[in-house]
């Protein structure tokens, strides 16, 4: 790998991560909005916090991280498979850190996040908005 792609390839993670971040404030102010004032368990909270966080975070990965023109239906639907799977593994983890070690709900789900978004660069790049989605062009 060139020093150049490397490069690239960091801009674009540095924008995925800010992009990350916003969807990450919206997963976890439901999260904490539900266990706080509607006293529903944190995994499940987690999961709804997540799934309140996928338009934000699609939108902003397809136009500002990844710059892809072409079908949403295609981008959308490869996304929102690579999403469902990382949904899981997110409440797999929150329930990890919450449960079985004990840790504070919004701890638990900041490491759970931390985990994801490095499974879901990778993935999302390549998959979702690389090569293999096709149509298109890519910034990168």
């Amino acid at each position: 790998m060139t020093r150049s792609v490397a490069a690239a390839i960091l801009v674009q993670f540095v924008r995925y991560a800010a992009c990350g971040a916003l969807s990450a404030l919206v997963h976890i102010a439901v999260l904490v909005m539900l266990v706080e004032f509607f006293r529903m368990p944190s995994t499940l909270a987690s999961a709804v916090g997540f799934a309140c966080a996928i338009p934000v975070n699609y939108l902003l990965q397809h136009r500002f991280v990844f710059s892809r023109d072409g079908s949403h239906l295609s981008f959308f639907s490869r996304y929102l498979a690579v999403t469902l799977l990382s949904m899981g593994l997110n409440v797999v983890l929150h329930w990890l850190f919450t449960v079985v070690l004990g840790l504070y709900y919004v701890l638990g789900q900041i490491l759970a996040l931390g985990v994801v978004v490095l499974v879901n660069f990778a993935v999302n790049r390549y998959f979702t908005f690389g090569l293999v989605a096709g149509a298109g062009q890519a910034r990168i």
